[in-house]
């Protein structure tokens, strides 16, 4: 990676008032050599991906684990470690927190391994993609709901993460299919390119289109119009305007929206916002 493309970027809210299990924080960052900064205790969970730098992670017993590109590390609540970099590369990571109480409930679940701070991961064009649009999103929403499904993004971020661990036999048609959904379920406002979803797992769309369907059901492009719309569906229950709605969703033109709208969920927008007013 060029020094021009790792630039600092990073986002902190709090879904709640409880700051400890309510944080939920990610970006692009860099990590200074100097020792004053090795030191790390946090009440929350944090873990991150090493794009580019090499080090090396010391926990509270004292174990050693390197740190490399594509290293995926974690730092538990409550536990105390230090960081070590080498100097002669930059340091430049993605990394990813959220609270205590959120990461203990994937781990009893078994979706996330506890058993070890320091993994290699299986580095995979979606990843990046979903790093990018994650932080997006995470500074851009402006409504509770929002921020509530951008916490629950990140968790299945965390646990995309860890099934790709490069331990563990690769589930490539799991992988795809997981990353695809993810990737078809950011920026409803924008344009989506299905080759370029498709080339994120080294596929053609032709065969990306064919395992989808197979495997979910509906073709991509449907299953991007029933999340849309839906989503839609959710912002008229709230009491958002058609106008705004349309323009979360990609239209610029609301009676174009209204329309197909209607064709694809079999009643107008306006009902649903009747229906929300009625409620109030």
């Amino acid at each position: 990676m060029l020094n021009s493309q790792m630039k600092s970027d990073t986002c902190t809210r709090y879904v709640n008032n409880f700051k400890k299990n309510g944080i939920i924080s990610c970006g692009f960052s860099h990590r200074d050599p100097d020792p004053t900064f090795r030191k790390i205790h946090n009440d929350h969970y944090s873990c991150f991906v090493l794009i580019h730098g090499y080090g090396s992670l010391i926990d509270e017993a004292g174990e050693k684990y390197p740190l490399a590109p594509n290293s995926f590390c974690q730092l538990f609540p409550n536990q105390k470690y230090t960081i070590i970099i080498e100097p002669s590369e930059q340091w430049f990571e993605f990394h990813l927190s959220m609270g205590e109480d959120i990461f203990r409930g994937l781990a009893s679940l078994n979706l996330v391994n506890i058993k070890k701070p320091v993994f290699e991961i299986n580095f995979k064009p979606y990843l990046k993609q979903w790093f990018n649009g994650l932080l997006f999103q995470l500074k851009t929403v402006t409504n509770h709901s929002d921020l509530t499904e951008v916490f629950f993004n990140a968790q299945k971020l965390l646990i995309s993460l860890h099934n790709e661990n490069s331990e563990i036999p690769d589930n490539d048609i799991d992988t795809v299919i997981s990353g695809a959904k993810q990737l078809l379920s950011l920026d409803y406002d924008k344009a989506v390119s299905l080759e370029d979803v498709a080339a994120s797992f080294n596929m053609s769309y032709e065969s990306l289109r064919k395992l989808f369907k197979k495997m979910v059901g509906i073709s991509p492009i449907q299953y991007r119009l029933n999340a849309k719309f839906h989503y839609a569906e959710r912002l008229l229950n709230e009491g958002n305007s058609v106008k705004n709605v349309a323009s979360h969703v990609g239209y610029e033109d609301p009676c174009i929206f209204s329309r197909q709208f209607k064709k694809y969920m079999g009643r107008t927008p306006n009902s649903f916002k009747k229906n929300a007013t009625a409620k109030e």
